[in-house]
Protein backbone atom coordinates (compact mmCIF):
# COMPACT_ATOMS: atom_id res chain seq x y z
CA UNK A 1 0.00 0.00 0.00
CA UNK A 2 2.78 2.84 1.24
CA UNK A 3 4.51 1.46 -2.12
CA UNK A 4 1.17 2.55 -4.33
CA UNK A 5 1.04 6.48 -2.19
CA UNK A 6 4.60 6.89 -3.02
CA UNK A 7 3.78 6.43 -7.01
CA UNK A 8 1.29 8.82 -6.78
CA UNK A 9 2.49 10.98 -4.38
CA UNK A 10 5.65 10.87 -6.96
CA UNK A 11 3.47 11.65 -10.00
CA UNK A 12 1.73 14.22 -8.81
CA UNK A 13 4.77 15.66 -7.55
CA UNK A 14 6.27 15.24 -11.15
CA UNK A 15 3.02 17.02 -13.18
CA UNK A 16 2.89 19.98 -10.69
CA UNK A 17 6.98 20.71 -11.45
CA UNK A 18 6.69 20.26 -15.36
CA UNK A 19 8.03 23.48 -16.79
CA UNK A 20 7.48 24.41 -20.97
CA UNK A 21 11.14 25.15 -21.94
CA UNK A 22 11.93 26.31 -25.41
CA UNK A 23 14.05 24.53 -27.74
CA UNK A 24 17.33 26.74 -27.64
CA UNK A 25 18.06 27.68 -31.29
CA UNK A 26 22.44 27.13 -31.18
CA UNK A 27 22.46 28.75 -34.94
CA UNK A 28 21.50 32.34 -33.48
CA UNK A 29 24.03 35.25 -34.12
CA UNK A 30 23.27 36.96 -30.57
CA UNK A 31 22.82 34.53 -27.95
CA UNK A 32 22.85 37.57 -25.47
CA UNK A 33 20.21 39.84 -27.79
CA UNK A 34 18.39 41.98 -24.67
CA UNK A 35 20.98 40.74 -21.74
CA UNK A 36 23.45 43.54 -20.11
CA UNK A 37 27.12 42.60 -19.05
CA UNK A 38 29.33 43.29 -16.29
CA UNK A 39 33.13 42.22 -17.75
CA UNK A 40 35.54 42.87 -14.72
CA UNK A 41 39.13 43.37 -16.26
CA UNK A 42 37.59 44.32 -19.73
CA UNK A 43 40.60 46.51 -20.90
CA UNK A 44 43.26 44.67 -22.56
CA UNK A 45 43.78 40.95 -23.83
CA UNK A 46 41.22 38.21 -23.09
CA UNK A 47 38.97 40.26 -21.37
CA UNK A 48 38.69 42.89 -24.14
CA UNK A 49 38.27 39.91 -26.48
CA UNK A 50 35.06 38.88 -24.42
CA UNK A 51 33.81 42.55 -24.73
CA UNK A 52 33.94 42.54 -28.05
CA UNK A 53 32.08 39.62 -28.91
CA UNK A 54 29.23 40.41 -26.45
CA UNK A 55 28.66 43.28 -28.44
CA UNK A 56 28.43 41.28 -31.14
CA UNK A 57 25.83 39.05 -30.23
CA UNK A 58 23.63 41.51 -29.04
CA UNK A 59 24.79 42.24 -25.49
CA UNK A 60 24.74 45.58 -23.26
CA UNK A 61 28.71 45.68 -22.00
CA UNK A 62 29.50 47.55 -18.86
CA UNK A 63 33.75 47.61 -18.64
CA UNK A 64 34.98 47.69 -14.92
CA UNK A 65 39.15 48.77 -14.43
CA UNK A 66 40.92 50.46 -12.24
CA UNK A 67 42.89 53.07 -14.82
CA UNK A 68 40.36 55.73 -15.92
CA UNK A 69 42.85 56.38 -18.72
CA UNK A 70 42.30 52.81 -20.05
CA UNK A 71 38.71 52.92 -19.59
CA UNK A 72 37.64 55.99 -21.96
CA UNK A 73 40.47 54.76 -24.60
CA UNK A 74 38.28 51.30 -24.35
CA UNK A 75 35.12 53.47 -24.82
CA UNK A 76 36.41 55.95 -28.03
CA UNK A 77 38.48 52.65 -29.33
CA UNK A 78 34.63 50.91 -29.20
CA UNK A 79 32.82 54.47 -30.63
CA UNK A 80 30.75 54.62 -27.18
CA UNK A 81 29.17 51.17 -27.89
CA UNK A 82 29.82 50.34 -23.82
CA UNK A 83 29.97 52.27 -20.40
CA UNK A 84 32.71 52.64 -17.76
CA UNK A 85 32.79 52.14 -14.26
CA UNK A 86 36.22 52.93 -11.99
CA UNK A 87 36.63 49.58 -9.87
CA UNK A 88 39.22 47.95 -7.33
CA UNK A 89 39.00 44.55 -7.09
CA UNK A 90 40.34 45.05 -3.51
CA UNK A 91 38.37 47.49 -2.45
CA UNK A 92 35.79 45.16 -0.82
CA UNK A 93 33.43 47.64 1.03
CA UNK A 94 32.35 48.95 -2.87
CA UNK A 95 31.34 45.86 -4.06
CA UNK A 96 27.56 46.84 -3.27
CA UNK A 97 27.91 50.33 -4.67
CA UNK A 98 29.91 48.89 -8.05
CA UNK A 99 26.70 46.35 -8.49
CA UNK A 100 24.07 49.09 -7.88
CA UNK A 101 25.86 51.79 -10.16
CA UNK A 102 26.30 49.06 -13.06
CA UNK A 103 21.91 48.29 -13.02
CA UNK A 104 21.41 51.34 -13.24
CA UNK A 105 22.58 51.74 -17.01
CA UNK A 106 20.26 49.36 -18.00
CA UNK A 107 17.85 48.66 -15.41
CA UNK A 108 19.34 45.35 -14.13
CA UNK A 109 22.22 42.81 -14.79
CA UNK A 110 22.05 39.64 -16.45
CA UNK A 111 26.12 38.11 -16.73
CA UNK A 112 29.07 38.85 -14.83
CA UNK A 113 32.46 37.92 -16.19
CA UNK A 114 35.79 38.62 -13.99
CA UNK A 115 38.43 38.52 -16.22
CA UNK A 116 40.77 40.30 -14.15
CA UNK A 117 43.73 38.67 -12.30
CA UNK A 118 47.65 39.04 -11.56
CA UNK A 119 50.51 36.59 -11.93
CA UNK A 120 53.99 37.27 -10.43
CA UNK A 121 56.40 35.72 -13.01
CA UNK A 122 60.22 36.74 -13.43
CA UNK A 123 63.58 35.27 -13.99
CA UNK A 124 64.41 33.31 -11.84
CA UNK A 125 61.05 32.48 -10.01
CA UNK A 126 60.92 28.99 -8.07
CA UNK A 127 59.09 27.77 -5.08
CA UNK A 128 61.91 29.18 -2.65
CA UNK A 129 61.85 32.61 -3.94
CA UNK A 130 57.89 33.39 -3.26
CA UNK A 131 57.59 35.99 -1.05
CA UNK A 132 55.05 36.73 2.18
CA UNK A 133 54.04 40.27 -0.02
CA UNK A 134 53.83 38.44 -3.18
CA UNK A 135 51.33 35.74 -2.09
CA UNK A 136 49.07 37.93 -0.41
CA UNK A 137 48.75 40.19 -3.10
CA UNK A 138 47.83 36.97 -5.50
CA UNK A 139 45.35 35.55 -3.58
CA UNK A 140 44.04 38.77 -2.54
CA UNK A 141 43.20 39.35 -6.42
CA UNK A 142 42.65 36.33 -7.96
CA UNK A 143 41.17 34.45 -4.93
CA UNK A 144 39.38 36.18 -2.30
CA UNK A 145 37.87 38.76 -5.05
CA UNK A 146 36.46 36.39 -6.66
CA UNK A 147 34.82 34.83 -3.78
CA UNK A 148 33.07 37.90 -2.77
CA UNK A 149 32.62 38.28 -6.60
CA UNK A 150 30.31 35.43 -6.57
CA UNK A 151 28.54 35.81 -2.86
CA UNK A 152 27.50 39.54 -3.81
CA UNK A 153 26.68 39.10 -7.30
CA UNK A 154 24.39 35.98 -6.61
CA UNK A 155 22.98 37.67 -4.10
CA UNK A 156 21.82 40.50 -6.75
CA UNK A 157 20.83 37.53 -8.82
CA UNK A 158 18.82 35.87 -6.44
CA UNK A 159 17.24 39.28 -4.90
CA UNK A 160 16.38 40.38 -8.11
CA UNK A 161 14.83 37.35 -9.05
CA UNK A 162 17.34 37.23 -12.17
CA UNK A 163 18.44 33.78 -13.72
CA UNK A 164 21.86 34.71 -14.11
CA UNK A 165 25.26 33.80 -15.29
CA UNK A 166 28.70 34.08 -13.71
CA UNK A 167 31.69 33.30 -15.94
CA UNK A 168 35.36 33.20 -14.13
CA UNK A 169 38.51 33.85 -16.65
CA UNK A 170 40.83 31.57 -14.70
CA UNK A 171 43.58 29.41 -15.69
CA UNK A 172 45.09 25.99 -16.97
CA UNK A 173 47.57 26.42 -13.65
CA UNK A 174 44.64 25.46 -11.82
CA UNK A 175 45.41 21.39 -12.95
CA UNK A 176 49.09 22.17 -11.69
CA UNK A 177 50.48 21.61 -7.92
CA UNK A 178 50.49 24.15 -6.17
CA UNK A 179 54.17 25.11 -6.15
CA UNK A 180 53.11 29.27 -6.41
CA UNK A 181 50.96 31.53 -4.96
CA UNK A 182 49.72 32.00 -8.66
CA UNK A 183 48.67 27.90 -8.74
CA UNK A 184 47.39 28.16 -5.54
CA UNK A 185 45.05 30.89 -6.19
CA UNK A 186 43.88 29.03 -9.68
CA UNK A 187 43.79 26.29 -7.45
CA UNK A 188 40.83 27.91 -4.95
CA UNK A 189 39.55 29.45 -8.02
CA UNK A 190 38.20 26.36 -9.58
CA UNK A 191 37.20 25.40 -5.66
CA UNK A 192 34.91 28.80 -5.68
CA UNK A 193 33.22 27.66 -8.85
CA UNK A 194 32.40 24.38 -7.82
CA UNK A 195 31.19 25.77 -4.40
CA UNK A 196 29.45 29.20 -5.99
CA UNK A 197 27.37 26.82 -8.99
CA UNK A 198 26.40 24.42 -5.80
CA UNK A 199 24.65 26.98 -3.68
CA UNK A 200 23.59 29.24 -7.01
CA UNK A 201 22.12 26.48 -9.31
CA UNK A 202 18.71 26.23 -7.29
CA UNK A 203 17.98 29.77 -7.76
CA UNK A 204 18.74 28.77 -11.83
CA UNK A 205 21.64 31.03 -11.80
CA UNK A 206 24.35 29.34 -13.76
CA UNK A 207 28.45 29.48 -12.63
CA UNK A 208 31.39 28.12 -14.75
CA UNK A 209 34.80 29.22 -15.41
CA UNK A 210 37.48 29.33 -18.31
CA UNK A 211 41.16 28.43 -18.11
CA UNK A 212 43.17 29.33 -20.74
CA UNK A 213 46.50 27.78 -20.99
CA UNK A 214 49.12 29.48 -23.69
CA UNK A 215 47.53 32.48 -24.78
CA UNK A 216 48.48 35.35 -27.03
CA UNK A 217 48.62 37.73 -24.60
CA UNK A 218 51.12 40.36 -23.05
CA UNK A 219 50.89 37.91 -19.71
CA UNK A 220 52.17 35.33 -21.74
CA UNK A 221 54.95 37.35 -22.65
CA UNK A 222 53.16 36.78 -26.60
CA UNK A 223 54.89 38.57 -29.56
CA UNK A 224 52.86 38.75 -32.68
CA UNK A 225 55.44 37.39 -35.38
CA UNK A 226 52.86 36.49 -37.43
CA UNK A 227 52.14 32.83 -35.92
CA UNK A 228 50.93 31.16 -32.80
CA UNK A 229 53.57 28.80 -32.58
CA UNK A 230 54.79 27.78 -29.68
CA UNK A 231 56.76 24.37 -27.64
CA UNK A 232 54.80 25.13 -24.46
CA UNK A 233 51.40 22.63 -24.96
CA UNK A 234 51.29 19.84 -27.06
CA UNK A 235 49.60 20.98 -29.94
CA UNK A 236 52.48 23.78 -30.62
CA UNK A 237 50.26 26.68 -30.86
CA UNK A 238 48.46 29.27 -28.25
CA UNK A 239 44.91 29.64 -27.82
CA UNK A 240 43.85 32.55 -29.20
CA UNK A 241 41.70 35.50 -27.26
CA UNK A 242 38.80 35.21 -29.59
CA UNK A 243 39.01 31.68 -29.36
CA UNK A 244 38.46 32.17 -25.48
CA UNK A 245 36.06 34.99 -26.09
CA UNK A 246 33.54 32.87 -28.12
CA UNK A 247 33.07 29.91 -25.34
CA UNK A 248 32.64 32.76 -23.12
CA UNK A 249 29.98 34.27 -24.96
CA UNK A 250 28.79 30.15 -24.79
CA UNK A 251 29.05 29.94 -21.26
CA UNK A 252 27.70 33.27 -20.28
CA UNK A 253 24.40 32.59 -22.70
CA UNK A 254 21.47 30.17 -22.15
CA UNK A 255 22.76 27.85 -24.71
CA UNK A 256 25.14 26.87 -21.75
CA UNK A 257 22.92 26.12 -19.07
CA UNK A 258 23.54 22.62 -19.09
CA UNK A 259 27.19 22.81 -18.06
CA UNK A 260 27.90 23.88 -14.60
CA UNK A 261 30.13 24.45 -11.90
CA UNK A 262 32.35 24.16 -14.64
CA UNK A 263 36.03 25.33 -15.73
CA UNK A 264 36.98 24.82 -19.35
CA UNK A 265 40.07 24.14 -19.79
CA UNK A 266 41.56 25.48 -23.52
CA UNK A 267 45.23 24.56 -22.65
CA UNK A 268 46.09 22.61 -26.17
CA UNK A 269 46.70 19.81 -23.21
CA UNK A 270 48.81 21.08 -20.97
CA UNK A 271 47.61 20.31 -17.41
CA UNK A 272 46.18 17.12 -18.72
CA UNK A 273 47.90 15.06 -20.80
CA UNK A 274 51.25 16.63 -20.28
CA UNK A 275 52.08 18.30 -16.59
CA UNK A 276 55.14 20.32 -16.59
Amino acid sequence: MSKIKNYVKSFFLLFRRKRIIPILQPESKELLCGKTVVVIGGCGGIGLAIVKKMLRNGAYVIVTGQNQAKLESVKKKLQDKIETVLFSLTDFTSYDDIIEKCSSFNGKIDILVNSAGIHKMYKGFNYFSASEDEYDEILEVNLKANFFLCQKFGKYFVDNKIKGHILIISSQSALEPAWSPYRLSKNGVDSIIKGAAQQLIKYGIIVNGIGPGPTNTSMQSYESCGTIYTEQNPIYRYTTIDEVAEFAVMLSSNLGDTIVGQTLYMSGGRGIIEIR
